[in-house]
């Protein structure tokens, strides 16, 4: 009777195909590198690059590919011996000429944008496989526009009560705007809440606008109250800051009030108040 393979000689061809395995399944991005958040306009060229490990198995039927959004069809496609390809929402957008490296099989796998604007902001998926196997990483992008303009304003609908107002304008993506108060002898920052937030999305030109109105009593205030318009965009560390000093009590002065037009104000009140005293003075 014929003996079959002993234990040993199981476990060693089980270690080799295990160790074929491993070989043959090496593709793997390590990582994708770019920034994750430009300002609009501010670069002429942007570049996620995708980093892989590659194994000689793996050199054999390999294609990069780069998709928008999660959609099924790419937006770029690289095939090693073949020129890359610049593919629906990019087609016309990217360097085809940029390189990474000289190397054969990785020198196009980076996705270089020129020019990105905000129509661009997303999230970017690399896809590599060969015939032996496959991988994906995502990278979220946001191009941001900051507003074109903001401008921060008081009235007074009524003797005891004052609206304070902040408008913004030609903003991407879609902004946070809040209200806050202090005083001149606190540092402490309070934000007041039941301000009437409107915002207006226009998709064909890719901005948004977005106003703030508050309505405060006098009663509620300190003598002299500083309010203060925070803009934000989310994903971003952009910020911007509007400021308007109020004195409860002032008469009613419309549009845009600064601190600046309330000292010339008491100003011109103070003087003619000295020429006042003077001229009595001068007629006794």
């Amino acid at each position: 009777m014929k003996r079959g393979p002993s234990s040993g000689y199981l476990g060693m061809l089980l270690l080799g195909l295990v160790a074929a395995l491993q070989v043959t399944s090496g593709l793997e991005i390590v990582t994708i590198e770019g920034p994750g958040v430009v300002k609009n306009g501010s670069v002429p060229q942007l570049v996620l690059d995708c980093k892989y490990d590659i194994t000689e198995y793996d050199k054999t039927g390999l294609v990069v590919k780069w998709y928008f959004n999660r959609q099924p069809f790419p937006v770029y496609q690289w095939i090693p011996t073949n020129e890359p390809q610049d593919l629906g929402l990019l087609k016309g957008r990217l360097n085809l000429d940029y390189t990474v490296s000289e190397e054969e099989y990785t020198k196009h796998r980076a996705l270089a944008i020129l020019r990105p604007t905000t129509e661009l902001t997303g999230e970017y998926t690399c896809s590599i496989s060969s015939f032996e196997s496959e991988d994906l990483k995502r990278k979220s992008l946001i191009i941001y526009a900051p507003p074109v303009d903001m401008s921060m304003t008081y009235s007074k609908p009524s003797e005891d009560s004052v609206v304070v107002s902040c408008r913004a304008g030609g903003i991407y993506p879609e902004p946070n705007i809040a209200i806050f108060r202090s005083t001149t002898a606190s540092r402490r920052r309070d934000v007041i809440e039941g301000a009437k937030i409107d915002r207006q999305h226009f998709p064909e030109m890719g901005y948004y606008n977005i106003s703030i109105d508050l309505e405060v009593f006098d009663y509620e205030l300190d003598s002299e109250t500083m309010f203060q318009c925070v803009l934000t965009i989310p994903g971003t560390e952009y910020k911007l800051n509007e400021e308007i000093l109020y004195f409860p009590g002032v008469p009613a002065i419309e549009s845009s009030v600064s601190e600046g037009q309330l000292l010339q104000v008491y100003s011109l009140t103070i003087s003619s108040l000295l020429l006042i005293v003077l001229y009595h003075y001068w007629q006794h």
